[in-house]
């Protein structure tokens, strides 16, 4: 065999091997890794074969024309296998272009008949780019025609998880959104609504109705009067149940429990409780001093919770005053709604509750090792009252107590009442200040809170959180922001002031023979005088005891009057707040000067000045604070409630009297906003 046998053979071995190698059907290469760069590997591989091959041939001492000819024969093989290689690339472009096809086709067919709409729309005007034929069935009622506005406002309206429920005709639907896409996905799920809505509807509701000073009223009347007040109540409390389907269950005269479903519960809170308006309303008019309170609670499940959060609730209503309802679902979280409170809080105290209240208290501060009074922030008379009256409740049973205050927040009435105190033999040691307090205080150390019941509210919260054991003593209706801690509460809402409490129930120690001194005694009475504007409103029979009470133990007039006097500069920016006043109706609204600071008492004033003019039933005074935010006080007579609307401000107090601390407001948007709210209640 001659070399160019040799040669020929062994070029044809070779394109073999190639071809081989080349072959995408073989599975030797991966097709789609080395597709791009096979061309080049091919040309690369046969450089490196020729020049093998020249090496070899110049070791066997081949010829030039070998070498030539070797180099032709790799030419051809190149560009054959180059050809093949690209004929094998477009066969596979076409396949995957089929593929690709095929697939798109099968997409498209599964968004065609998939009971799923899917919906793009323009990134930059909400129009609908495309959207698949279930859309259009969705939508193919005239009156839900899916343009660039409704598609804006599902996408806006979509909650943190990407999802919400949009109702279409009688169905309701899933709505999810892909932002990054662009797309809006509708998912069939009313059903699932269905299910959900019967579950919520189902959940169990447990109520308790009190019928408020049904022991007053029927105490001292016969058995036949009696009689027809129980059979007032049965008729109202029977048509009730009856109109709402509900059952209930008579615990004795004055208390019933009520058992019923959420759906109900939603029907009576549509009606806003109607019932308890014509229950007060019709009792009225038979002479009957009969109101309703009702808790109620509901939930999925634990019905012994549910039944105690209602039993809480209950007391809520009562504390608040009566005549009105507390409802909250029993849930940690959950926020109490209120309905009712219409009318002033009728007395619920009683002398053998107070005597009750005297001796639980006696218990819990004789298990104390000191006491420790402490009012609300910017104290007022009925406070520091309350908080002096207290303390000597406290030395009557042996134990030292302590008024505590804060040199900051001393309005001119109260701190020119602690500098007389401060004159006694023992006032200094015992009205301290509160950096004082903290060092005085022990493990086991009381705390009681006069004049408020609301932790936002108290003078110094951290000291207050610095105690295990607090009482409440208190005539603001209670809100949920309440002592967790409290071991007694004493709230009437009925109650003129923090003062008449502390001082009925301080008539009921077993030590008399200590007394208060006159300058005690009198500023108590300051207290009562203040919050009942000189004993114009508000007051009871148990109010002028109370008064007589402290009389007799030396309170002077005298010294009330020093301690209340107004300061000229004050007795100013009263004018100014009055004279700046408008009238909207039976409503007088007073705005402090623009830029102009005020105190507590002056706003005060101011809205009882305007209360006292002619044809007013309730005042506002919105100023700026002088420590730096708007402060509301309002006053009303009768029956118009000013703490109803004072609570919406984030504030408080009573019936006719309270008020509201706003931030980040000017008095005018305030004032703005309190007419919004007069005009939707009047509605």
């Amino acid at each position: 065999m001659n070399h160019y046998d040799l040669v020929v053979r062994y070029q044809k071995a070779l394109m073999t091997v190639l071809t081989k190698v080349s072959d995408f059907r073989t599975g030797w290469v991966d097709v789609k890794r080395y597709e791009r760069f096979l061309p080049l590997i091919i040309i690369i591989s046969m450089t490196v074969v020729y020049l093998c091959e020249v090496i070899i041939l110049r070791l066997a001492e081949f010829q030039q024309t070998e070498l030539v000819l070797l180099l032709v024969v790799n030419l051809i093989v190149m560009f054959i296998l180059l050809a093949r290689a690209r004929v094998l690339t477009a066969k596979n472009l076409d396949t995957i272009r089929a593929l690709n096809e095929s697939a798109e086709n099968s997409l498209n067919a599964t968004l065609d008949t998939m009971p799923i709409g899917v919906l793009r729309y323009s990134e930059f005007d909400y129009t609908p780019e495309w959207f698949n034929p279930y859309v259009d069935i969705i939508f193919a009622n005239d009156e839900d025609k899916l343009e660039a506005d409704k598609i804006k406002e599902i996408v806006q309206d979509i909650d943190d998880q990407g999802m919400q429920y949009l109702s279409v005709g009688q169905k309701k639907y899933a709505v999810k959104v892909d932002h990054k896409k662009k797309l809006l996905y509708f998912i069939d799920a009313t059903s699932e609504v269905v299910a959900k809505t019967i579950t919520r509807e189902s959940r169990p509701v447990i109520g308790i109705i009190s019928v408020d000073n049904y022991d007053d009223t029927t105490d001292l009347i016969s058995d036949s009067s009696r009689t027809i007040i129980n059979n007032f109540i049965a008729t109202k409390i029977d048509a009730f149940s009856n109109k709402y389907n509900v059952y209930i269950s008579r615990y004795n005269a004055s208390r019933y429990y009520v058992y019923t479903n959420y759906l109900s519960l939603k029907q009576i809170m549509d009606d806003k409780f109607e019932f308890v308006n014509a229950f007060r309303e019709e009792a009225t008019e038979k002479n009957f001093s009969l109101t309703l309170s009702i808790g109620m609670s509901y939930g999925l499940e634990n019905f012994s919770k549910i039944g105690k959060t209602a039993l809480d609730n209950l007391e809520l209503a009562l504390v608040r005053g009566g005549d009105q309802v507390v409802i909250k679902e029993n849930i940690n979280t959950a926020k109490p709604i209120y309905f009712g409170g219409n009318s002033a809080s009728h007395i619920q105290k009683s002398r053998t509750r107070a005597r009750a209240i005297a001796t639980a208290l006696r218990t819990i501060v004789l298990e104390s090792e000191n006491v420790f009074v402490m009012g609300h922030k910017y104290p007022d008379m009925d406070a520091l009252g309350a908080a002096v009256a207290t303390k000597i409740f406290a030395n009557m049973n042996d134990k030292e107590a302590f008024v505590v205050y804060d040199e900051k927040q001393l309005l001119p009435d109260v701190e020119r009442a602690i500098a007389k105190l401060n004159e006694s033999k023992d006032g200094f040691a015992h009205i301290i200040r509160m950096d004082t307090a903290r060092e005085l205080k022990k493990s086991n150390s009381l705390l009681i809170m006069v004049d408020h019941s609301k932790t936002s509210q108290t003078m110094d919260y951290d000291f207050y959180k610095s105690f295990d054991k607090v009482v409440v003593i208190d005539h603001h209706r209670r809100d949920e922001d309440f002592p967790k801690n409290a071991l007694l509460t004493y709230i009437e809402s009925g109650a003129s002031s923090a003062s008449e409490l502390v001082v009925e129930v301080l008539q009921y120690q077993n030590d008399q023979k200590q007394k208060m001194s006159k300058v005690e005694a009198s500023i108590a009475l300051a207290g009562i005088s203040v919050d009942t504007q000189k004993f114009s409103k508000g007051t009871t029979a148990r109010t002028f005891e109370a008064a007589s009470f402290l009389r007799s133990q030396g309170a002077d007039n005298n010294l009330i009057k020093k301690f209340l006097a107004t300061e000229f500069d004050k007795y100013k920016k009263i004018n100014e707040i009055v004279l700046n006043a408008e009238f909207h109706d039976n409503i007088a609204i007073g705005v402090g000067l623009y830029r102009k600071m005020y105190d507590n008492v002056t706003i005060a004033k101011a809205a009882d000045t305007l209360l006292n003019m002619v044809g007013i039933d309730a005042s506002f005074t919105i100023v700026n604070h002088e420590n730096g935010y708007v402060a509301v006080s309002a006053r009303s007579s009768g029956d118009f409630n000013v703490q109803r609307i004072m609570e919406s401000f984030g504030g408080g107090g009573h019936f006719n009297n309270a008020a509201a601390q706003i931030y980040e407001k000017t008095p005018t948007e305030v004032r703005e906003d309190l007419l919004k709210l007069l005009n939707r209640s009047g509605e």
